[in-house]
């Protein structure tokens, strides 16, 4: 996941990530967001990344990227039957924290769902971490595929893994790895 503040060049990240690894730009206050987002998905085709653009689906279209993010609060608060019939033959995905987040992305349908944070992070300190126990429930339970994010360090990757997460997601994980 791309941030303004801990992740300003998601360009120089995208050219370093390993092939296969996925990619959610966000970069919701930068001016140069749409440019930043063609470079984006030229850099993530050439290198076989997945890209999802978040908020915005009609970048996402302009872009050709694989998909859409929704984070949680944004997919309550409007109506998200365009992104849904604009984004079919792409991914969709959502964010939660807690319960009702995660019926969110059961209703609609999303391709996978990042629930966080599983543990306590810089970027969500307005929120109590899930804990690892509390997210294997929630992720044993959902019908979508959920990823962890939040607070995540290599020693917990493989652990999550086997509790149920489909995957590992964050900001300054993967800053960290390159």
């Amino acid at each position: 996941m791309t941030d303004d503040v801990r992740m300003p060049d998601p360009v120089e990240v995208a050219r370093t990530l390993p092939p296969h690894w996925g990619l959610i730009f966000r970069h919701y206050r930068s001016p140069n967001r749409r440019p930043l987002a063609h470079d984006l998905a030229a850099i993530c085709r050439a290198r076989g990344l997945v890209l999802l653009i978040a908020a915005d689906w009609r970048l996402a279209c302009e872009v050709d990227a694989n998909g859409v993010h929704m984070p949680e609060g944004l997919a309550r608060r409007k109506s998200i039957s365009p992104l849904l019939n604009a984004t079919r033959s792409r991914l969709l995905t959502t964010s939660a924290h807690g319960p009702p987040g995660m019926r969110l992305a059961a209703s609609i349908k999303a391709d996978g769902v990042f629930l966080s944070p599983v543990k306590r992070t810089a970027s969500h300190t307005n929120i109590a971490p899930l804990g690892v126990l509390p997210f294997a429930a929630m992720a044993r339970q959902s019908r979508v595929p959920v990823y962890a994010l939040g607070g995540i360090e290599d020693q917990d990757a493989l652990r999550l893994r086997a509790l149920g997460a489909a995957g590992i997601a964050g900001i300054s994980l993967a800053r960290e790895k390159l």
